[in-house]
């Protein structure tokens, strides 16, 4: 039985119509994906069925039926019955959606009173495997982690015991085991409640995790809709096949080339803690551990992805190998010689947030020819523009006036402006669609190929490593846990943090090692767990793991891992 159905929707802003002629229906207990790049209107028609669009924005047309009654045509005042009680949305930013000065629980409580529901606000908490929720209830927003946050809200969703839930990118901001979890909540949710769902994704992997039916939004327009199985077996749109052509699993790996006799960067027992300082007079009370220990290689002309989840210490390896936060420990090496004597062009840096590090009051063209006037290096703004595939004329433009991926393509210019030979790139991809993703790697290989650039490739997204990465070092809470060649690491993993990662990639064959996924968030680096530092959440965990923190153990000349499982192995 059809639960929503969706005719001709259009939705214009002045003469912009960001949703344009959208039609689509949902049966109940069904899951239908709507993916798209950003900016195609896959939230603004979620937003117009809810009818919580933006003031410039109206419904120019199309109508919408929830349960046979037309939304469109009801008062303000029925509307908010079904706002919550028939249909609930769970937003993108769990972190700006939630009130700041209201505890969970008043919340909660707030959304209960509006549609005359009683049940235990506990209960709900403890139904999104929230521990502890008795304590939770009082916490304020700040107190939870990220997917703490989207477990709230996602209570507070069900507490008017919706049909239908409009899930908005529901896990866009959480890291990968994270975000399992809350699919994998999401899916016995659905569930056990018989609750309909509408999916808004950017991820394939995801839609195809949790889809029944699969529409895929283009400037406004649903251009294909089809059942799960026959969409990924083989999409019949040019658009939805360029978008399958640009996965980072359709993409050619990254070429085994032969090891150098030496690496061109050497990094040793590299530590960063950050004091934690109270009371009137700033004590020391105590030390984050951002950066615990690590020790790593970079071949020259080479490429060593450093993954891991957010708040492990990548960024901090990056920023302190060049010298922009002090280590307290250990130090790296370049050529074979300190940093401290080295020359400021040999290594640059590219940084995840392209915006904030463009200077928004700088001409394109004066902030690459900044840092070549600064170490007097010969060279052309307009030509560097050109060799990361954007015309000349942009030189002259402001950086306001570019997409994300040429933004991405500039911060790579002004790196190479000084002509390095070592690029430390952070999270390069991150924050870019599909197919601008596969531009920025291709533009990235190209370039080390041509240059004989290395990299030292940082990143949470373990489905691009592939394309540009020949050895692999994942961290976790501040120390590397397992090194080695992509394949070694990627498709022969051994630390169970590392299995428990790859499980966690949402895969577009729709499955997932469930029985691999790991529970709760990962500890404070203020605060480690003693022993290994993984024990708390690892399934295979024994006695020694919790008292003693794992030498390194090698299972070949490059394949080393810190694990007591493998303490065994000849090292």
């Amino acid at each position: 039985m059809t639960l929503l159905s969706v005719s001709d929707l259009t939705v214009a802003i002045g003469a912009t119509r960001p949703v344009d002629g959208v039609s689509f229906d949902i049966a109940e207990g069904e899951t239908f994906a709507l993916l798209g790049e950003s900016g195609c209107g896959k939230s603004m028609t979620a937003l117009a069925l809810m009818r919580l669009l933006p003031e410039a924005a109206r419904v120019a047309g199309g109508s919408v039926a929830f349960d046979g009654r037309d939304l469109l045509a009801l008062p303000e005042a029925r509307m908010r019955e079904v706002r919550g009680g028939g249909m609930a949305m769970i937003f993108q930013e769990p972190a700006t959606s939630l009130n700041p000065v209201m505890t969970i629980g008043r919340q909660i409580a707030e959304a209960q009173a509006a549609h005359g529901r009683e049940d235990d606000p506990a209960a709900l908490l403890e139904a999104v495997g929230i521990p502890d929720p008795q304590r939770r209830l009082g916490e304020f927003p700040f107190q939870l982690s990220g997917g703490m946050k989207q477990r709230a809200m996602i209570a507070m969703a069900l507490a008017g015991r919706p049909r239908l839930l409009i899930a908005d990118e529901p896990t866009t901001a959480l890291d990968v085991t994270i975000q399992a979890q809350v699919l994998d909540l999401l899916a016995r949710l659905q569930s056990e409640r018989g609750m309909a769902m509408l999916l808004i994704t950017h991820d394939f992997g995801v839609a195809a995790r949790m889809a029944d039916r699969v529409g895929v939004m283009h400037a406004g327009r649903l251009v294909e809709v089809a059942a799960k199985e026959a969409f990924y077996r083989g999409p019949a749109q040019p658009y939805s096949k360029k978008l399958f052509a640009a996965l980072p699993e359709n993409l050619p790996r990254a070429p085994v080339t032969e090891a150098r006799d030496r690496p061109q960067l050497e990094v040793e027992g590299l530590a960063v803690h950050f004091p934690i300082r109270r009371g009137l007079l700033q004590r020391t009370v105590g030390h984050v551990r951002a950066v615990d220990g690590v020790s790593l290689e970079v071949g020259a002309g080479g490429t060593l992805a450093l993954v891991g989840e957010s708040g492990c210490g990548k960024t901090t390896v990056g920023k302190a190998i060049l010298g922009l936060i002090p280590p307290t420990a250990g130090g790296a090496r370049f050529d074979g010689e300190p940093l401290s004597g080295l020359s400021a062009g040999r290594m640059q840096m590219v940084f995840q947030d392209t915006y904030g590090s463009l200077n928004p009051r700088m001409r394109i063209g004066d902030t690459l020819a900044e840092g070549m006037r600064a170490l007097k290096v010969p060279g052309d703004a307009a030509g560097l523009l050109e060799q990361v595939g954007l015309s000349r004329d942009m030189a002259g433009r402001w950086p306001h006036e570019f997409s994300g991926g040429q933004r991405q393509r500039i911060a790579i210019a002004r790196a190479l402006a000084v002509r390095p030979r070592l690029l430390i790139l952070d999270e390069p991809t991150s924050a870019l669609d599909v197919s601008v993703q596969a531009h920025i790697l291709a533009l990235l290989r190209d370039l080390q190929a041509r240059l004989g650039l290395a990299y030292l490739f940082i990143t949470h997204n373990i489905a691009v490593v592939d394309y540009l990465a020949r050895k692999v070092a994942v961290m976790y809470l501040g120390r590397i846990v397992e090194r080695g060649t992509a394949d070694e690491v990627l498709r022969g993993a051994k630390h169970p943090y590392t299995q428990a990662l790859m499980a966690a990639v949402p895969r577009i064959d729709g499955l997932i090692g469930e029985k691999l996924l790991v529970p709760g968030d990962p500890p404070s680096p203020a605060n480690p767990p003693t022993g290994c530092h993984f024990h708390p959440r690892c399934p295979q965990a024994m006695g020694i793991c919790r008292h003693e923190y794992p030498a390194e153990t090698g299972l070949s000349a490059t394949h080393r891992l810190h694990c007591h499982l493998f303490a065994t192995s000849s090292s």
